[in-house]
């Protein structure tokens, strides 16, 4: 159960929040065995990224398809928690990211300093959710608070905070089953994983179709696909949401014929991108 009386609060102040507990032991199991399914098919290769020396997965992208498991806890009741928390209009949201990162024992990649503003779009308070597979005491992420208030940030000036504020920075211990929201213009990183264990994190961010319509680089049609797997979502598993999905005839061609592999990147935006303001890795 979500315990977040202060979730806003916090998430406003510090730019990121822990929720403890946020999904059970059995739940994390699910989407364990799911991820490794997901890993061990063949057909999920262009959607394996591998910018290590190793060449061993570090990310999978588009998990809505891999499992099930990955659309039922996309409406997971502690993500409608926070989504109606932190959002500004629970009506109309809209997932716009998803994708597993993958840091397996010994050498898992480091994620170096960053925002995640490879959108290009900073004008809104949009926010990332990290649902964890696995205990990260051997490799937390480090949150440098309040740096949220400070913008978008090119790469040379995230290099000059961190010199700058090395000290400041705060690892965030997370179980299994915990979520850890942050603010995506919050500075973090984490080091390379040289435990034993792995350590999986499902990376989910959102944003509401006024958001999107009027700061991001998609157009209406990826809008409307988009909203159309959350209101797909919601009805096949949640009960009473009709409140929350006010446009759902409007949108029935895209529900009808449901893609659920909607592709974050254009010619706007990429994983790979050159612009300073592009920090995913």
């Amino acid at each position: 159960m979500v315990n977040s009386t202060s979730l806003k609060d916090e998430f406003l102040v510090d730019g990121y929040s822990v929720i403890k507990n946020a999904f059970s032991p059995q739940e994390v199991q699910l989407l364990l065995s799911q991820t490794e399914k997901a890993l061990a098919s063949k057909k999920n290769e262009e959607d394996f990224l591998r910018i290590n020396d190793s060449k061993h997965i570090h990310k999978i992208r588009y998990m809505f398809e891999k499992g099930d498991m990955f659309l039922k806890f996309l409406v997971h009741d502690s993500i409608l928690k926070i989504v109606s928390e932190l959002s500004d209009d629970v009506t109309r949201i809209v997932p716009t990211w998803e994708d597993m990162l993958i840091k397996i024992p010994e050498r898992g990649i480091p994620v170096t300093v960053h925002q995640d503003l490879a959108l290009q779009s900073a004008k809104y308070d949009v926010f990332s959710v990290g649902i964890y597979l696995h205990n990260s005491d051997d490799n937390p992420v480090y949150y440098l608070p309040k740096s949220h208030k400070m913008g978008p940030l090119t790469k040379t000036e995230i290099s000059k905070v961190y010199e700058e504020n090395k000290n400041k920075f705060v690892p965030v211990i997370a179980k299994a089953g915990d979520i850890v929201i942050h603010n995506v213009k919050t500075v973090h990183y984490s080091e390379k994983n040289k435990s034993q264990n792995p350590r999986y994190t499902w990376y989910l961010e959102f944003r509401t179709i006024n958001q999107l319509e009027k700061d991001s680089p998609w157009d209406q049609d990826w809008i409307n696909s988009r909203r159309a797997i959350w209101i797909y979502a919601l009805k096949k598993y949640k009960e009473n949401i009709a409140h929350l999905i006010p446009d759902e005839v409007f949108l029935q061609k895209y529900i009808e014929k449901l893609n659920l592999r909607i592709s974050h990147t254009n010619k706007y935006v990429d994983y790979d991108m050159k612009s300073p303001y592009n920090h995913f890795t």
